[in-house]
């Protein structure tokens, strides 16, 4: 195992990069940022100056490409992925991406066979699998607990918080909604903790209810209506190829009681629970019981632990921690309930 210092480049300079990921990278041991760059040049500044003192604002990804970095993480709207890491990786670079790893599973495809054809790591950023609680359900559900899962309840419902910025809103640069920002976190989790069986049939809708209009103002602000183009509102039904099924309900907008209700649910031959609480329901000898997981070791951060697991997976030569052929079985799903809306009929699969 190597100890020099580890070099990583920012590609994309916005909120996300410049509240969770620079400050995650900067709690790793023997890392530095060596630069950013962004569209927006006073951006790529300011992410800089957080980063180090010795870290360059690049005007463009050659020019980032150019400091030899060993990784570069993808903060960029989410339309913008593909290209970026593909360059990145032929440029024999590591990568960690943002979610979702593209809007389309041929993308993805085609970003994961250019990981394996470069000998790369590439790990999408789903960090919903680091939290302590989801790794202690998991733990508990390993052994036996749960028994076999045959159907899950996932839900990323909001009451009022549609995001404003154009990379969410606007279709051309996010690829979709709720379903793409929220959604494709609940769904990774939940199938993660499913072993993720192989989805083969989906039905779905995808839908505008309220964001076109005032009816429900947004606790974050106001948004470009006109500019607004994806969907405020999703729900899928999903088939698996081991029998089991899965519903996803996804909004920005709704009226609910909860501000937010970011769960799922997973329904087992042993037991049931519930994510994050990890409430359980099972019976003993014909006996009702009910119960809570035991949380250990609650992980604050886990966007530092799954920077942790990449890195050490980029130094020691071992499996993404979050691969694209998984991410690739989220988007399946994700993408045949557009499709689905579109074409008013149940897809079939084949990822």
């Amino acid at each position: 195992m190597s100890t020099s210092k580890f070099r990583v480049g920012m590609v994309g300079a916005g909120g996300i990069a410049r509240g969770v990921h620079i400050p995650a990278w900067l709690s790793q041991a023997d890392v530095e940022i060596v630069g950013v760059t962004d569209l927006m040049p006073a951006a790529s500044e300011q992410a800089a100056k957080l980063a180090g003192e010795r870290t360059v604002a690049c005007a463009t990804i050659e020019e980032l490409l150019a400091l030899k970095p060993d990784a570069i993480d993808v903060c960029t709207p989410n339309k913008a992925h593909p290209p970026v890491v593909i360059r990145a990786l032929e440029a024999g670079c590591h990568v960690l991406c943002e979610k979702p790893l593209a809007t389309s599973t041929a993308e993805i495809r085609a970003m994961g066979e250019a990981a394996d054809k470069a000998g790369r790591v590439l790990c999408a950023v789903q960090n919903h699998r680091f939290r302590g609680e989801t790794r202690a359900i998991r733990q508990w559900a390993e052994t036996g607990q749960l028994g076999e899962v045959y159907h899950a309840r996932v839900r990323a419902m909001r009451r009022a918080f549609l995001p404003t910025p154009a990379g969410f809103i606007d279709g051309t640069l996010s690829g979709g909604g709720p379903c793409m920002d929220i959604g494709v976190h609940a769904l990774d989790a939940a199938m993660w903790m499913m072993g993720f069986p192989k989805p083969v049939r989906v039905s779905g809708t995808s839908k505008v209810n309220f964001a076109k209009g005032n009816k429900i103002p947004g606790k974050w602000g106001e948004w470009d209506r006109a500019r607004f183009s994806v969907e405020d509102f999703a729900a899928g039904f999903v088939h698996f190829d081991n029998g089991a099924t899965l519903t996803l309900e996804a909004a920005w907008l709704g009226h609910q009681k909860e501000d937010e209700d970011f769960s799922f649910q997973l329904f087992g031959t042993e037991a049931g629970v519930q994510w994050p609480s990890g409430e359980f329901a099972s019976t003993c000898n014909g006996t009702f019981v009910d119960g809570r997981v035991a949380f250990p070791n609650k992980v604050e951060k886990p966007h530092a632990a799954l920077i942790t697991a990449f890195l050490n997976a980029c130094r020691n030569g071992g499996p993404s921690p979050v691969p694209w052929t998984e991410a690739i079985q989220v988007m399946a799903i994700l993408e045949a309930i557009y499709t689905s809306q579109l074409e008013r009929r149940e897809i079939t699969l084949s990822v």
